[in-house]
């Protein structure tokens, strides 16, 4: 199921050989489902949350709270692809209902057994919009800007600078309480662990490149992004 989110994602990439350009070039942001054509937007206070990245043609990564992904996937130039493998730790605990059964549509939705993907980008006045649909005619749509946010929609626990080149700090809204700090590789592996808060994260033994930072407390819990120069 998890590597179904991963597929959501993976399907950016898939730009055709002479769109590959546009989609190593932006971080895109999921924006909404379209299920039976009904529009699921993505839930409040989780706008950016949602976003995938592309590295090296057929590889990408996604961003979700219960499941950062990566994976690969088989493209053709009639802007088709196929999703090959996906795989992601599954961690949804303490996550509001809304979150994990938004993540539930996008696993049921565009998987595995919904091959072929197909996908188009739109260029609006000032973002890129990338729509991809699935055999069953389900879409996802993303854009190469972040969503803009709305007061009831910030998020409670942010990180600064970023990018970071040795360490980065975290900006948290009253009553956070923050508990734990883990950093994670793009293929969801542990590279970093801090037990308790700190004033600054040091963070100048990463290699650059993109990270996922998970920060859990007793009122929040949060994935973002950190990349490291």
């Amino acid at each position: 199921m998890k590597a179904i989110i991963k597929l959501v994602i993976c399907l950016l990439s898939l730009t055709s050989f002479a769109q590959v350009a546009p989609l190593e070039n932006h971080t895109w942001y999921l924006e909404k489902l379209v299920i039976n054509n009904t529009d699921f937007s993505v839930p409040n206070g989780f706008s950016n949350s949602y976003f995938a990245n592309f590295t090296n043609g057929a590889d990408y990564s996604l961003n979700a709270p219960c499941y950062p992904i990566q994976g690969t996937l088989s493209y053709s130039q009639n802007q088709t692809f196929n999703i090959n493998d996906a795989s992601s730790p599954l961690d949804c605990d303490g996550l509001p209902q809304q979150v994990t059964e938004y993540d539930e549509k996008i696993m049921f939705s565009i998987n595995l057994s919904n091959n072929p993907f197909s996908y188009v980008f739109s260029y609006k006045s000032n973002y890129i919009e990338l729509t991809i649909t699935n055999a069953n005619g389900d879409q996802a749509i993303y854009r190469n800007q972040q969503l803009g946010i709305s007061n009831n929609d910030k998020p409670e626990v942010d990180l600064y600078p970023n990018p970071a080149t040795s360490s980065f700090q975290l900006d948290i809204n009253a009553g956070s309480n923050i508990k734990t700090v883990r950093i994670f590789s793009v293929n969801g592996k542990e590279v970093m662990y801090f037990k308790q808060p700190q004033g600054s994260y040091n963070v100048s033994q990463l290699s650059p490149g993109i990270y996922f930072v998970k920060i859990e407390g007793e009122y929040v819990k949060n994935n973002i992004k950190l990349i490291k120069i």
